[in-house]
């Protein structure tokens, strides 16, 4: 799991770049079907999300698989947790 910070959003391209706590900036890629759970106000819980619902800055936890041979980590599922 990465945990960091959203640096880039490419929503297009479905690329981002990921600050972790630790000041790494990790590659990600969120292939269609990627799993993306954002913050449900009413709830405080989480719902169901879109890759357009995350914006740059928002704090979150993502699941990927192995680094692909284009440098990038395929993403499974994100958790928006700001």
């Amino acid at each position: 799991m990465i945990a960091g910070r959203i640096k880039k959003l490419d929503v297009v391209n479905r690329k981002g770049i990921i600050t972790t706590h630790s000041g790494e900036d990790v590659s990600v890629v969120f292939p269609d079907g990627a799993m993306i759970e954002v913050a449900e106000p009413e709830t405080m819980g989480t719902m169901g999300g879109e890759l357009a619902d995350l914006q740059e800055g928002f704090e979150v936890e993502v699941e990927v698989t192995e680094r692909g041979a284009d440098g990038d980590f395929p993403c499974t599922s994100l958790l928006c947790v700001s």
